[in-house]
């Protein structure tokens, strides 16, 4: 390709650039043809395309080599320039949405440039950066994500993935490419977010990296995240943006000790967690300035950016999730809670701090007062509930089936209920046995002193008290219900026995 054809292509690539540098650009290629730009230069507040006319400009010197997606038309799995005469010592992949592997020997020159993805050949397009310094191949290729619209001011964040034998090596790569990307964004107009990580071998990331056909870097971490987070899934993070995986992170106050992250990602494309919490405090008819505590973070539902908003206002807790793009309801829930509101002031959303499920289940049983050797689990999962982390726990015992939420970070009881299924007494076997129906039946106030009795609750304390005599699964009992501030109970007495078949408590709604 003769100079003319080289500058033009220049010209028609970068007709987006502001007007007033382009003819700079344009007569800095003119007078170093031949040559290579110093990219110390993109430091005295030049515009990023000048860096891709420099790599352009020294494509010249090593002759263009047309860039394809594949042999005869086929596509390739990663395509790109590629040196094999030249030893790769460090791998570095960039993740935007376009996904691209840079190659480089123990000197930092670049002996290869890969895309990983489809927007990633839109972003190489012809470029040739066999031979070229790293540094002029990294300021090259942010510059065509910021041409092509990848980078912007409502998506600047970037990832730097570093994988090198050498620990020390990774780690200064790993320091020096955010710094390019940090100044080439900068130059660029865009106060961008860069998050930088040097990876590992390790197996279960490269498997989760090809199951979904994504970068291992960012399947490092998307497991990291996930791992500090087990309310997130794997599935529902990884068809996000590096941006938008940012937000969550962000939001959640997730950290970990081998990712760093300069600069914040942007929340320009979304309507603002303070709108979300004015759109569900509409809909659920309460004023916002009401509040007596909210929490809101994003999420993802099916791969759509949500806010996750929690509050609190007149004895009720609301839990939305709002369309993080459009602020329409996506789903909602409501429920009354005692007096006191919940300890979500301060969720421990970051730390990885739990007590864990062993010490969860020991709680639970604690609490309960039944011998753990007689225990059968039925399920124990991590969740997050009313702002924070617990443990919800199932389990059944001595002819009792418990379920129990306790708190992930201190191990308190948050909420539980017992079903007693099989009593035991008079020879039978419970409530599942059938019934010993001979003597006379207790009565309303009978049954009313032992439901308090085993509530440890006075009548004096209660409201709404109501004792019913009925018929379930052909046996014959009292089913007594009572509120003591807002929360309610309810049980269900064995009509002859006087023993406790059933009860729960729950806030009342």
């Amino acid at each position: 390709m003769d100079d003319d054809r080289l500058i033009e292509r220049i010209r028609s690539a970068y007709s987006h650039a502001k007007p007033d540098r382009l003819n700079d650009i344009l007569t800095s290629c003119e007078q170093r043809k031949g040559t290579v730009i110093n990219m110390n230069e993109r430091k005295k507040n030049r515009f990023v395309p000048i860096a891709i006319a420099a790599a352009l400009v020294l494509a010249m010197v090593g002759g263009f080599v047309g860039y394809t997606l594949g042999n005869n038309g086929q596509d390739a799995p990663a395509t790109g320039t590629d040196d094999a005469g030249r030893l790769v010592e460090s791998v570095i992949t960039l993740d935007v949405n376009p996904s691209i592997e840079i190659d480089v020997d123990s000197t930092d020159t670049v002996t290869a440039v890969k895309a990983l993805n489809e927007d990633a050949r839109v972003v190489i397009g012809s470029m040739d950066f066999t031979g070229s310094s790293l540094e002029v191949t990294v300021n090259a290729l942010i510059g065509s994500m910021l041409t092509n619209g990848y980078l912007d001011e409502i998506r600047n964040s970037i990832l730097v993935s570093v994988s090198d034998g050498d620990a020390t090596r990774a780690s200064t790569l790993q320091d020096s490419v955010s710094g390019m990307i940090e100044a080439a964004l900068g130059t660029g107009g865009i106060d961008g977010a860069v998050i930088s990580q040097t990876l590992t071998a390790d197996a279960a990331v490269t498997n989760l990296a090809a199951d979904y056909n994504i970068t291992e870097g960012k399947a490092a971490l998307i497991s990291k995240l996930v791992a500090a987070d087990p309310t997130l899934t794997v599935e529902s993070l990884v068809g996000l943006s590096v941006n938008d995986i940012a937000l969550i992170a962000s939001s959640r106050g997730i950290s970990d000790s081998s990712v760093t992250q300069t600069g914040t990602a942007s929340e320009g494309a979304y309507i603002g967690a303070q709108a979300a919490l004015e759109a569900a405090c509409a809909h659920a008819g309460v004023d916002v300035n009401s509040l007596s505590h909210s929490h809101v973070d994003f999420d993802s539902d099916h791969g759509v950016m949500v806010y996750e908003v929690d509050f609190y206002a007149s004895n009720t807790e609301y839990e939305y999730d709002i369309n993080a793009l459009t602020g329409e309801i996506v789903k909602y829930e409501r429920n009354s809670y005692t007096a006191t509101v919940p300890n979500t002031s301060a969720p421990n959303t970051g730390s990885t701090d739990f007590i864990g499920e062993t010490a969860a289940k020991q709680a639970a049983v604690d609490h309960s007062g039944v011998n753990s050797a007689n225990v059968v689990w039925l399920t124990a999962e991590f969740d997050r509930d009313d702002g924070r982390f617990v443990y919800e726990l199932e389990f059944t015992c001595d002819g009792a089936k418990f379920e129990y939420k306790v708190d992930a970070t201190t191990g308190d009881i948050v909420q539980y209920e017992r079903e007693q299924f099989s009593t035991g007494n008079n020879g039978g076997n419970g409530w599942q046995g059938g019934q010993n129906a001979s003597g006379s039946l207790i009565g309303e106030d009978a049954a009313k002193s032992a439901a308090l009795s085993h509530a440890g609750i006075s009548e004096s304390s209660t409201t709404r008290m109501r004792v019913e005599l009925d018929h379930d699964d052909g046996y014959t009992l009292y089913e007594v219900s009572f509120n003591v501030d807002r929360m309610e109970y309810e049980y269900k007495i064995d009509a002859y026995t006087g023993d406790v078949l059933q009860f729960e408590s729950e806030y009342d709604d």
